[in-house]
C-alpha cells in the first residue's frame, strides 16, 4: 500500500502524490450573462414586491381617510340634530310641554330655611 499526502504546496516529491482541494470550473462568457441576467431578474422582483406593497398602503391610507371625512360629517349632522332637539323652540311644541299648566301664585309657597343642612368646621 502506498502512502499518500495532502499538500497545499505547489512542490512535488518522489513517492509523495498531491492532491488539491480546490475544483476547476471553467466559466464562459455565456454563462456569466445568463448569471447576470438571472440576479437581475430577482433584483427587479425584489423591488416591484416592495413597490407594490407602499402603492397597496397608499390605497388603505386613502380609504381611511375618507372614512374618517364620512364620520366627521356624521358626527357634525349628529351634533346638529341634538342641537336642534335641545332647541327651545322645539321644547316650546312639543306635547309634554303643551300640558302643562301654570301654577297659580296663591297656592304657591316658599319656605326659607331655619338651620343649615350643612356647616363647615372651619
Amino acid at each position: 500500500m502506498g502512502q499518500y499526502m495532502m499538500t497545499h504546496q505547489g512542490v512535488t516529491r518522489r513517492g509523495v502524490r498531491k492532491t488539491t482541494l480546490k475544483m476547476h470550473v471553467n466559466v464562459g462568457m455565456v454563462s456569466l450573462v445568463m448569471a447576470m441576467l438571472f440576479m437581475i431578474t430577482i433584483m427587479s422582483l425584489v423591488s416591484l414586491t416592495s413597490l407594490n406593497s407602499q402603492a397597496t398602503m397608499g390605497y388603505e391610507i386613502n380609504r381611511l381617510e375618507n372614512e374618517r371625512q364620512d364620520l366627521l360629517e356624521d358626527s357634525e349632522l349628529n351634533d346638529m340634530l341634538i342641537l336642534e332637539a335641545r332647541s327651545l323652540d322645539t321644547i316650546m311644541e312639543s306635547d309634554v310641554v303643551s300640558r302643562m299648566v301654570r301654577a297659580d301664585s296663591s297656592e304657591v309657597a316658599y319656605i326659607e330655611p331655619i338651620v343649615t343642612v350643612a356647616s363647615s368646621a372651619y
